[in-house]
């Protein structure tokens, strides 16, 4: 048990990935810097949308506008993570170098993906329908349900992953460490790009801001 703990405190306490050693593959580090740049625009966005749940009644159209925005970066981590798990498990020398996460982490990583989807198929039906109808009632009942577990899961996964992934992302887009490896300017333009898609989805969801704040406002939610 002291070992497991030991090994839990080295991965939240890491100031980068292991994938950031010099022996790793390009490919490898790439993977790994390009999931730490989304974990930290998820980490403030994310943010940002707790903060609205403080004040949803005034901050409706932020918690809305914010959850599309943040439906892409979600998408696109969720496709990058889950490439790196089958590269592993398909016996990829260099991924199988670079290890697997802690069994803790490894076990709650279909539940933060599956909470992950839910969450954001839930909120963009929920926005959709009208506010205050019998359906409506039901999908938020269920909005909440997913966000209370996805909450305790991320919780988990945020407090293992946040310091390496801050400090990868600022190597990176500071140019320190592995200044050759390449795809740097890829990655970047893959994150604007599912940032750009996320405005384009926010924008098409704009109609919908109206009727769910004239329905707080109604209820008298601040």
């Amino acid at each position: 048990r002291s070992s497991v703990l030991a090994r839990i405190l080295e991965t939240v306490l890491a100031d980068r990935s292991p994938s950031e050693d010099f022996g790793a593959s390009r490919r490898v580090r790439a993977v790994a810097r390009v999931l730490s740049l989304l974990g930290v625009v998820l980490f403030v966005g994310l943010a940002i949308e707790g903060i609205t749940l403080l004040f949803i009644g005034q901050l409706i159209a932020v918690h809305i506008l914010v959850g599309m925005l943040l439906i892409p970066l979600m998408g696109y981590k969720i496709v990058v993570a889950t490439n790196r798990f089958a590269m592993y498990y398909l016996g990829a020398p260099d991924f199988k170098r670079a290890g697997p996460p802690e069994p803790l982490l490894r076990a709650i990583g279909p539940f933060v993906v599956l909470t992950t989807v839910g969450l954001m198929a839930s909120g963009v039906i929920l926005a959709l329908l009208p506010p205050g109808t019998p359906e409506a009632g039901s999908w938020l009942v269920i909005h909440r349900e997913i966000f209370i577990m996805w909450f305790a899961m991320m919780t988990i996964h945020v407090l293992a992953y946040a310091r390496r992934a801050f400090r990868t992302a600022s190597d990176d887009l500071a140019e320190r460490r592995y200044r050759s490896l390449v795809g740097r300017r890829g990655r970047l333009v893959s994150v604007t790009v599912a940032l750009a898609l996320g405005v384009v989805l926010a924008l098409v969801m704009v109609p919908a801001i109206g009727p769910w704040w004239h329905y707080l406002a109604s209820l008298g939610v601040r």
